[in-house]
């Protein structure tokens, strides 16, 4: 094998490799001082693999430190990205066990935040289905579900059912929209029909 051209990229240390006329991958320059490589050399497969195997775990740690300083996202989140940009497994997986080490990702940490903006506007059983879409673990995501209050639910039910009655007539079919929202946004039926019913037996002038 035969390295036929080493090409920078916009990002300053970044470079693609070609092999044999053929895109092999994109390089650190650290990598590629440290192993001496150069258009016009001659190199095994095996040992070229060997080298861009430890490029590709440093080059995965690196773009995941980039994604992370935009973005807050799960472990998860971190490797679907890594993937989507051509990562291997095994380079995301020792990627993704540094960033953790170093406290970059937290799963926990995520939840608990991503849980805190959504509780405003969403009941539990729709938010335990995002943080399952995110990719975290059922015991963390039980562990935020025990400390949601049920009167504290009841409460913010409450208060988008009262926006979604609002300037809307108290008929059987508006009641069960309003019923059929909450449950949408995530209540269960129980509380859902809870609030609804005391806001439709409520005196329309004792509502906002």
């Amino acid at each position: 094998m035969t390295i036929t051209e080493i090409k920078k990229t916009k990002n300053a240390t970044r470079y693609h490799l070609y092999v044999d006329d053929k895109f092999f991958g994109i390089f650190l320059d650290e990598i590629l001082a440290k192993f001496q490589l150069k258009t016009g050399q001659k190199i095994e497969k095996e040992e070229l693999d060997e080298i861009k195997k430890e490029n590709d775990e440093h080059l995965a740690f690196l773009m995941a430190i980039s994604y992370l300083e935009k973005y807050n996202v799960s472990k998860k989140g971190v490797k679907d990205y890594l993937k989507k940009k051509g990562m291997e497994k095994n380079a995301i997986d020792i990627a993704v066990q540094k960033l953790e080490s170093y406290g970059y990702v937290d799963d926990r940490s995520f939840a608990k935040n991503y849980f805190e903006s959504l509780k405003e506007n969403k009941g539990k059983r729709v938010i335990e289905r995002k943080l399952k879409e995110k990719g975290i673990s059922q015991e963390i995501i039980d562990e935020l579900m025990e400390n949601v209050d049920d009167e504290d639910e009841e409460e913010r039910a409450d208060v988008l059912a009262r926006k979604f009655a609002k300037n809307r007539e108290k008929t059987l079919k508006n009641k069960q929209k309003c019923l059929a929202h909450l449950i949408y946004k995530g209540y269960s039926y129980s509380v859902a029909q809870k609030v609804v019913n005391k806001i439709y037996t409520e005196d329309e002038n004792d509502w906002f």
